[in-house]
């Protein structure tokens, strides 16, 4: 089984709420616009911190940090 990135809770609510409107894209540049532009600032800092978790994450999914098994 491919193992989810995980991510702190509250980058995890915004990548979701992200993935809403944008619909999980490769164009790393614009999904972090996105984030800054509706004032999503934990999941701008991280996805600018952490450009290959998010490919990963892209790939396998996110999931928060608390449901760790």
């Amino acid at each position: 089984m491919i193992e989810k990135v995980r991510v702190p809770p509250e980058v995890y609510r915004e990548l979701v709420a992200i993935n809403r409107e944008i619909h999980y894209t490769l164009d790393y540049s614009q999904v972090i616009q996105k984030a800054i532009d509706n004032g999503y600032l934990h999941a701008a800092s991280w996805l600018e911190q952490n450009e290959n978790l998010y490919k990963r994450g892209f790939a396998r999914g996110f999931e928060p940090e608390s449901s760790a098994k």
